[in-house]
C-alpha cells in the first residue's frame, strides 16, 4: 500500500473543516476580535508559512537534492532553516493552514490543525527520517541529536 503524501493530509483537513463548518458551525471567530484583525493575523501567518516553505525548498534545490517527500535524498541539508528545525516545510505548512483558519473563519481548523500536526508527526516524518538515516547514517544521527524535529 502506498502512503499518502503530506499534501493529501492537508487537503483532507481543509475539506473536513469546510464540511464541518457547514454542518456544525462552531462560531468561535465571528465577533471575537475587532473587524479585520483575524484576517490580518491570518494573512501574516499564511505568508510566513509560505515563505518558510519557499526558503526550505530553495535550500534543498541549492544542495541538489529532492524536495519531494518519500524520495531518496542526495544531500543532507543542515544549515539555514534546517538548522532550526528538521521539518521547516511542515512548520510552514502548519502556519499556512493556521493562517487559513483565521482568514476564512474555519473554526474547525482549531481542531484539525493539531490533528494535521499529529498525522504528519506520526505517519509522514518518521518515514522521511528513515530515508535520511539510511542515506546518511551517523551524519543524520548527529544532526537529529542537535536539531529539533519541529521547533
Amino acid at each position: 500500500m502506498r502512503k499518502l503524501p503530506p499534501d493529501a493530509f492537508v487537503a483532507v483537513a481543509i475539506v473536513l473543516a469546510v464540511l464541518l463548518e457547514w454542518l456544525v458551525p462552531l462560531h468561535i471567530f465571528p465577533g471575537a476580535w475587532p473587524p479585520g484583525l483575524s484576517t490580518l493575523i491570518g494573512l501574516l501567518l499564511a505568508v510566513t508559512g509560505l515563505g518558510l516553505e519557499i526558503v526550505a525548498a530553495r535550500a534543498l534545490v541549492r544542495a541538489r537534492t529532492t524536495t519531494r517527500p518519500g524520495e531518496r535524498p542526495a544531500a543532507l541539508v543542515t544549515d539555514g532553516v534546517f538548522s532550526v528545525s528538521r521539518n521547516p516545510f511542515y512548520c510552514g505548512l502548519l502556519l499556512l493552514v493556521g493562517g487559513l483558519l483565521l482568514v476564512l473563519s474555519l473554526d474547525w481548523l482549531i481542531v484539525l490543525v493539531p490533528a494535521l500536526w499529529l498525522a504528519l508527526n506520526r505517519w509522514v516524518v518518521p518515514g522521511e527520517e528513515r530515508l535520511l538515516a539510511e542515506a546518511f547514517g551517523a551524519d543524520f544521527q548527529s544532526y537529529r541529536a542537535h536539531t529539533r524535529r519541529w521547533l
